[in-house]
């Protein structure tokens, strides 16, 4: 895979997320430049968005235009795809207009690498079905760096992957880079919330919200309940009131200074009560403001724009 495809973060080590976020932060104080004389000026950035998003879609395109980018976005809707084209002849046709970066985020799995193998530009991945959605992964790191004084200070933290993992291209990307940062990992989760291939990455499971408090999570990293996906008949949860009873995180769990986290949208009073979404322990706002510098750095290193690189 081309080091400039920004795929998954199954690979990713501690130097590649320092490499990330200091030109994140870079791009956070101006140091890349403007509209008109960015690190991206003259690049063109398709923006390929088949499945519904708000942060991630806006915060591409603000970061691709206040570097400078072109920016062009599609969707399934209006474009040829509702016609009947397939996801490879779209990136085939995109790569002939000589895009400089795909950012795609697609409903099925995988569907990023497939594209990656069509065309010679830079390939992002928003986000694909089940698969992986590495860039909310780096901004979350940013974010708790951030938060906490710097890459160095997450060593030996330990963080609690709260909910339903099963569902969540998040959690599948937000694991393997906690612990490139250097942080120890638990689930949090029923097991019928929890994927097959859970067993293969050897981390404890825990059993409520109240326990990982009691195995010392400094984070509580909580994921969207994704009822959209549960059929009537496998609903994974006897009930959205039950589930929230030992999976939701409410204000008595960040009375230690606990932090809180979540990649949205978040269904308030069932993974996380209304009312501490915005408390001084919930870096959610945080997270979402970190989108812009996070995905300009990202964009900066996939096209090449800096002299850096990072692994797929």
């Amino acid at each position: 895979m081309r080091a400039r495809d920004f795929i998954g973060t199954q690979d990713v080590t501690r130097e590649d997320l320092r490499t990330v976020l200091d030109l994140a932060q870079d791009f956070a104080k101006g140091r890349l430049g403007g509209p008109t004389d960015g690190a991206l000026s003259g690049k063109t950035v398709c923006l390929a968005f088949f499945e519904a998003s708000t942060r991630t879609a806006v915060s591409f395109e603000l970061a691709a235009r206040r570097a400078g980018a072109h920016v062009i976005s599609i969707s399934e809707k209006g474009s040829a795809i509702q016609k009947g084209e397939s996801l490879v002849d779209t990136v085939v046709t995109l790569d002939a207009l000589e895009a400089d970066a795909i950012v795609i985020r697609h409903p099925a799995a995988g569907a990023a690498r497939l594209a990656a193998r069509h065309t010679g530009a830079a390939l992002v991945n928003a986000g694909d079905g089940r698969g992986q959605h590495p860039t909310q992964a780096l901004l979350d790191v940013y974010a708790l760096s951030e938060a906490l004084g710097g890459l160095d200070e997450l060593d030996g933290r330990r963080v609690a992957v709260v909910g339903d993992v099963l569902h969540s291209r998040v959690a599948r990307s937000v694991i393997p880079t906690f612990q490139a940062a250097g942080m120890e990992v638990a689930l949090v989760a029923p097991r019928t919330l929890l994927p097959l291939e859970a067993h293969a990455w050897n981390l404890p499971v825990i059993s409520s919200v109240d326990d990982a408090l009691d195995w010392g999570a400094d984070v509580l990293y909580a994921l969207r309940l994704q009822k959209e996906r549960m059929t009537e008949g496998s609903p994974r949860v006897p009930s959205v009131a039950e589930y929230a009873r030992y999976y939701g995180v409410a204000r008595r769990h960040l009375a230690t200074g606990t932090l809180l986290m979540h990649p949205g949208p978040v269904n308030r009073g069932v993974e996380v009560s209304g009312d501490v979404v915005f408390d001084h322990s919930s870096l959610i706002p945080t997270q979402v403001a970190s989108g812009v510098a996070v995905r300009g750095a990202v964009l900066a290193l996939a096209t090449g724009a800096v002299g850096m690189e990072i692994a797929a």
